[in-house]
């Protein structure tokens, strides 16, 4: 064996043409490797045109969106608590069109979940991700600021959460909110399937993980462009970070905890704050379904509510963030009527669109 090897070397060695032709290809094939990173770097740059802060919130990293006119400290603060998955990314086409209806009279961020963005190999539940939002405010906040929050999904029982702890807020706006009975809603039995096939998917996710960065790239945007309104980057970048064991297994992780913690209301303290809460639901909604709304209405029958267009889904991120920012800003300065006991969707409409989806509708 060493005598082959020997004798390899003294042929390499003394070939002066060989060895030239073996330089000569290592020498391309770094520079190929080399040219392929930079691209991947450029096309990242090119990704990344919008920015996030890594903010460290009680002890852990978290990326934290702030609107363009953060900097202005003596304005009112709008803070967006994100659904699961928590990557702030998802609400940017909103966070700016919250400011410009608002006309600038308020400064906006949205805190990620911690373990979401960036992606940690500890999985966060649901307590944690309340404490990490309780202190960012104490922590980011200057201590006479006028707060705002607003709760997309299940951030509206987050914010319930908080303001049960003693967080104080001018209004409040729970957006197609998820705080009832989690494991009982329609969408539940889907999600409850993928929690089962937990490992594939995030092996699945390692994977594409090893594909070239452009070639993700461009199998996200195929993806959104095919069953998405919003195409813009920051969506693509969004879903590709996401996309990674950590992250899925945080979004998986907080999502099992949630089937078992989100369970009956606390009616009481809605009515301690109903006077600063407003509820917003969709029509068509099977993560918040009306049902949900006539439950709350029954039980703190003062409760301010407004309910979106029928064209208005859950993931509203996705194609209507212009007029649920308009509706976010009307609800939080009073311009919107709250009683809308005669402008709820019609009975049958919903029976049918509930029949479809399989789940049954209680008119009481």
């Amino acid at each position: 064996m060493w005598d082959y090897i020997s004798s390899l070397r003294d042929a390499i060695l003394g070939d002066e043409n060989l060895l030239f032709h073996l330089f000569n290809s290592v020498f391309l094939t770094i520079l190929c490797v080399t040219t392929f990173f930079i691209y991947i770097l450029m096309s990242q740059k090119e990704l990344l045109q919008f920015s996030y802060t890594l903010e460290t919130v009680n002890d852990q990293p978290v990326n934290v969106l702030y609107s363009r006119n953060w900097g202005n400290k003596d304005l009112p603060v709008v803070m967006v608590v994100p659904g699961n998955p928590g990557h702030g990314g998802f609400y940017v086409e909103y966070l700016e069109m919250v400011v410009e209806e608002c006309e600038g009279k308020f400064r906006g961020c949205v805190v990620s979940h911690v373990g979401h963005s960036p992606a940690q190999s500890r999985v966060f539940n649901v307590r944690e991700q309340v404490l990490s939002k309780m202190a960012f405010i104490k922590e980011q906040l200057e201590p006479d600021t006028k707060l705002y929050l607003v709760g997309h999904s299940f951030g509206a029982h987050i914010i319930l959460q908080m303001l049960e702890k003693g967080v104080e807020a001018e209004k409040t706006v729970l957006l197609f909110p998820m705080f009832d009975s989690m494991a009982q809603m329609p969408k539940a039995a889907n999600l409850q399937k993928m929690l089962q096939y937990q490992f594939c998917i995030t092996g699945i996710a390692w994977l594409t993980s090893l594909l070239p960065f452009t070639l993700r790239r461009k199998m996200i945007q195929f993806y959104l462009q095919r069953f998405s309104k919003n195409t813009q980057d920051h969506m693509a970048y969004t879903i590709f970070e996401l996309i990674s064991p950590d992250s899925l297994n945080n979004v998986f992780g907080l999502a099992r905890n949630e089937l078992a913690v989100v369970r009956e209301p606390n009616f009481k303290l809605i009515q301690k704050h109903h006077e600063s809460l407003v509820f917003y639901y969709g029509m068509f909604d099977l993560w918040a379904p009306l049902n949900c709304l006539r439950k709350l209405r029954k039980n703190v029958p003062e409760v301010k509510f407004h309910i979106a267009d029928s064209d208005v889904s859950h993931t509203f991120m996705f194609g209507s963030c212009r007029k649920v920012a308009r509706k976010t800003i009307q609800l939080l300065t009073d311009d919107l009527p709250y009683d809308m006991t005669n402008l709820l969707p019609n009975v049958e409409e919903v029976k049918a669109a509930a029949a479809e989806q399989d789940y049954d509708f209680c008119e009481d």
